[in-house]
């Protein structure tokens, strides 16, 4: 199985894997219509019976961060960077210092971590980017939280001034989140993504993109498993538009990106990490969709405007960019964050998240139904009412998952299980036959990234997919 996983690639292994399972668990249908009209879930199965109403008010959330307290969380974390004691010794004999050993294991603890399955070139990313005596003080900060740098002083003993200049260094390096919080910067470390990957866009076109091979070269075939598993999503698909939610309304503010991205002053936008990333090593662009689609709001437009990844820009220009993507028949996703602090714009042909489910519907050896992950993409389901369906293939045609085809038999459009109910189909069909509705039941978003990075690491913890 293993040769298997390796088909799907570099970024894969992090970004599209680890998308998973951004909310949904029941399955039941949302919306009021006069004729019963058929779902398609994720797995092309239709509904037949008349579905119920659900509102923001109705939809049932399901709590996944209980599994353990912040406190056992970084119990384990401690105790996985202990066990770590040795160097690593690879096949040509060349000695990897245990420093890095450790760091590894600590980042592959935050969010969809880095792959547990060690080899010889699980450490290349972090020996590229830290010094070893950033890497050991990086293992002697405050993990899982935001942190002052008095607060990294009080628990490692270094003097504070000292820990300011490393936080400092590391934030302006894309290496440490930095905020200001009432005059005071405070810091978290990070996961490798939404994180060091993407703050580190500087770095992909350096030296004909080595630190994109780099990158590329680092990931274990085992974060597959784990991450196809973790039931939370790294993006979530959201409405494009309001026009095709069944009801004329998005039920949960979150799932609004007009009504997100007013709610924001600052706001950026930097290139598309994944295009630019190929670009760097030459890699083919289908050249047809916007480079520069990459939102980030608050805070987090804040680092990305202060690290020179992103160039500020208001509401406007951020709502036109977006409705430019929803033109191009790009996905519109959010992070996993009730805070909302990304906006991405893809495509199953540039996207290196939706491109591997691309990838893994048109294996042979790798189906969705073998890892029953994609229904829970999305918050919203997907209905097809037949009575009024003209049969014409626009749905099709603008699918940017290639997920949907005309059943040669019926006429009709099926729907493969890499459906993520963006409701682009919904956009171009003459007669409004698909529409999106509100599923039954979510899973509860984290509050920012950083509970998403802890949300993340309890599950996979408590799975046994860290070791």
């Amino acid at each position: 199985m293993n040769e298997n996983m390796a088909m799907l690639g570099r970024r894969s292994f992090l970004m599209g894997m680890g998308v998973m399972g951004a909310g949904i668990v029941g399955m039941s249908t949302a919306g009021c219509s006069p004729k019963p009209k058929e779902e398609e879930h994720a797995s092309g199965d239709a509904a037949n019976t008349e579905p119920s109403e659900v509102t923001a008010d109705t939809v049932e959330i399901i709590n996944t961060r209980d599994l353990m307290t912040l406190e056992e969380l970084n119990a384990k974390r401690k105790q996985l960077v202990d066990s770590k004691t040795d160097d690593y010794v690879k096949a040509d004999g060349t000695v990897v210092p245990n420093v890095y050993v450790k760091l590894q294991a600590l980042l592959n603890t935050y969010g969809n971590g880095v792959g547990s399955e060690i080899h010889d070139n699980s450490f290349n990313e972090v020996m590229y980017l830290f010094k070893p005596e950033e890497a050991q003080a990086y293992l002697e900060m405050p993990m899982g939280v935001m942190f002052t740098a008095k607060q990294f002083a009080d628990v490692s003993g270094r003097a504070e001034a000292d820990c300011t200049t490393v936080c400092d260094d590391l934030a302006s390096r894309g290496l440490l989140f930095r905020t200001v919080s009432n005059g005071e910067p405070q810091y978290h470390q990070l996961a490798e993504a939404h994180g060091i990957w993407e703050y580190n866009m500087g770095n992909y076109e350096k030296n004909n993109g080595e630190y994109v091979k780099i990158h590329s070269s680092q990931w274990g075939t085992d974060i597959v498993y784990q991450l196809y598993n973790a039931r939370t999503s790294f993006y979530t698909p959201v409405p494009v538009s309001r026009e095709v939610v069944g009801d004329s309304s998005i039920a949960l503010e979150y799932d609004d990106y007009e009504a997100v991205i007013k709610k924001f002053d600052t706001i950026a936008v930097s290139p598309c990490q994944c295009r630019l990333s190929h670009k760097a090593v030459g890699k083919e662009d289908p050249g047809d969709h916007p480079l520069e689609t990459c939102i980030t709001l608050g805070e987090e437009a804040e680092y990305y405007i202060a690290n020179g990844i992103a160039r500020q820009i208001d509401q406007q220009e951020a709502l036109d960019i977006v409705h430019h993507s929803v033109e191009c028949g790009m996905v519109i996703q959010i992070c996993n964050s009730k805070k909302t602090e990304v906006i991405c714009s893809c495509h199953g042909d540039c996207c290196d998240i939706l491109g591997s489910y691309v990838t893994i519907a048109q294996s042979e050896d790798l189906k969705p139904e073998d890892f029953n992950v994609f229904e829970h993409l999305s918050h919203y389901n997907l209905r097809h009412d037949k009575e009024t369906c003209l049969k014409c293939g626009k749905c099709a045609e603008r699918c940017p998952l290639f997920a949907i085809t005309m059943d040669e038999e019926t006429g009709f459009p099926t729907v493969n299980g890499t459906c993520v109910r963006c409701g682009q189909c919904g956009t171009v069909c003459p007669v409004g036959a698909r529409t999106l509705h509100l599923a039954d039941s979510i899973l509860e978003l984290p509050d920012d990234l950083l509970d998403d990075y802890n949300t993340k690491a309890k599950y996979r913890f408590a799975n046994d997919m860290v070791y």
